[in-house]
């Protein structure tokens, strides 16, 4: 991750240092901020990403500045380490099986909703259980709350 100093961020925004350094104290920002030590003591380094999106750049980051960001994964002046065209084959191949997947899957689920349809349209199914009316009313009253059966 980019990391700016004040003075930087200060610059590429075109705020004043007090208002970048008010910033790194709110308490929502603290995830987003990393103490350095520098030749002048401890500083307050503030990720780019998160100070662009909270004040927009008024001007682009100078090279000079980039070259100071401390980041150990990734690094802005590096040419790409390899063609990625076989990269975007494959991907591209996976989003072509995905897609005949969803496909597939969407006439499958249009024709269970079609069976759906035609079984909603049957008569219901005649209940042939052994019990007579008077046993399952008394099973009902069973199930009700000791207070409902106590005072109706």
């Amino acid at each position: 991750m980019n990391y700016l100093t004040l003075k930087e961020a200060s610059e590429a925004t075109g705020l004043n240092e007090t208002t970048i350094r008010r910033l790194c104290k709110k308490k929502a920002s603290k995830p987003f901020i990393q103490m350095k030590k520098g030749k002048q003591g401890d500083m307050y380094t503030i990720q780019a990403n998160y100070l662009f999106d909270v004040y927009p750049p008024s001007k682009p980051i100078q090279n000079s500045a980039r070259a100071r960001v401390d980041n150990n994964y990734t690094s802005i002046d590096k040419e790409p380490i390899q063609d990625y065209t076989a990269l975007l084959a494959a991907k591209d191949e996976i989003i072509q099986l995905l897609r005949s997947e969803t496909n597939y899957l969407r006439s499958e689920n249009t024709s269970l909703r079609e069976e759906n349809r035609t079984l909603k349209l049957l008569p219901a199914p005649i209940s042939t259980s052994d019990t007579t009316p008077t046993e399952t009313s008394s099973s009902q009253e069973s199930k009700k709350p000791f207070w409902k059966r106590l005072f109706g």
